[in-house]
């Protein structure tokens, strides 16, 4: 029999302490009958790192995303039962933020999966473990929805309006009919990034433990990089060179989008632009018309002053996105400075439907950039 150390034996007292709650998600769910039965279908997941979601997908076997569960092989969970397990993560060489876990105690085969293709729908739904209460809860539904070609690029998301929050990472997404079009893999409260369930059919088919070295590795790196940039969240400026050198290395070892999101971002803030460049380009390779990725690319050559180069990329952002704040004022400066007429005059019309009250300022703003 193999003892808990006490360090790992606290952190599941503390887990169980964590995912505990009481009361019925279903009876406080403000959605659809659809919708709300998936209350019934999410659980809490509990690593050493991190709480985030799952969502059970057969009987046994819940899905969640792989950088939830970076290189540990168990991780805790709160079943909808308010049972306490654990869950054993099952390695797969398919190159998607996704994994299969096993619940403790269950030894059936993992079963084939033929996933159609969902409709594309706009009005989405994220039903998640929600931290705050402990449970179980269906957020506000998305106003539009973009859809990837998964098939071209397997790590592209669909990337929506709909609602979600930190710990929602591992959650079903919805349709209004309720059929379950995919995984959210990332939300900040405005846009979500939504791994398309398309992907589940390879993951059943390519999930064993014959992959297990190969999935270790880059779960550490997934980790490695995690840690680096949470110890780099308190460090404004002049990075030590080895945390420079360090973070590089995990974060291109990753081959993890959103961590090549966050990346970028970080080597942005310490005005390290090419290093930011490159993360983002990286990131946009994957996903080559995700929100959060296009906007950080902009922010960086707005700071760096590469006016020319951000250009193109508001401009595809404001195909994605046309209502976002930041997008049209970063646009209005970068039309006024290039004197590009046809962009000033997008970006004063989107203001017009989507932002009236900024209309005037932005109007005196381009006027005087254009006036002789």
């Amino acid at each position: 029999m193999k003892f808990l150390s006490p360090n790992r034996l606290l952190f599941y007292v503390a887990a169980l302490m964590t995912l505990y709650h009481a009361g019925s998600a279903i009876a406080s769910c403000k959605a659809n009958s659809n919708i709300c039965a998936w209350t019934d279908r999410v659980v809490g997941i509990k690593t050493p790192n991190m709480i985030a979601s799952g969502t059970l997908i057969d009987e046994g076997f819940v899905l969640t995303n792989r950088h939830v569960v970076e290189d540990y092989e168990t991780v805790l969970i709160r079943l909808p039962s308010n049972e306490i397990s654990l869950a054993h993560v099952i390695p797969h060489d398919v190159p998607v933020d996704l994994v299969l876990i096993r619940i403790d105690g269950t030894d059936n085969e993992l079963p084939s999966w033929d996933v159609l293709t969902p409709k594309h729908s706009p009005n989405l739904t994220v039903v998640a473990f929600d931290q705050g209460r402990n449970q179980p809860r269906a957020y506000q539904q998305s106003t539009f929805a973009r859809y990837p070609n998964s098939a071209m690029l397997p790590q592209a998301r669909i990337h929506a309006d709909a609602r979600a929050l930190p710990g929602n990472s591992g959650g079903a997404v919805l349709d209004v009919s309720g059929e379950l079009i995919g995984i959210l893999a990332a939300g900040d409260g405005s846009l979500s990034e939504i791994i398309p369930i398309q992907h589940l059919s390879a993951l059943f088919a390519r999930s064993d433990h014959t992959h297990e070295q190969e999935f270790r590795i880059q779960g550490t790196s997934i980790r490695r990089c995690a840690d680096l940039l949470h110890e780099s969240a308190s460090i404004i400026k002049d990075p030590p060179t080895d945390l420079v050198l360090a973070l590089k290395t995990a974060c291109l070892e990753s081959r993890n989008k959103m961590l090549f999101d966050q990346a970028g971002q970080k080597f942005g803030e310490w005005w390290m632009f090419q290093l930011a460049e490159m993360f983002l380009h990286e990131s946009l390779k994957l996903d080559p018309d995700s929100p959060n990725s296009l906007m950080s690319l902009a922010v960086t050559y707005h700071l760096n002053r590469q006016m020319e180069k951000e250009r193109p990329i508001l401009e595809r952002y404001l195909d994605i996105d046309p209502q976002n704040p930041q997008a049209l004022r970063l646009a209005t400066q970068v039309a006024g400075v290039l004197k590009d007429r046809p962009l000033a005059d997008r970006v004063l019309a989107l203001m017009e439907i989507y932002n009236p009250a900024a209309l005037p300022l932005a109007r005196d703003f381009i006027n005087n950039a254009f006036a002789p």
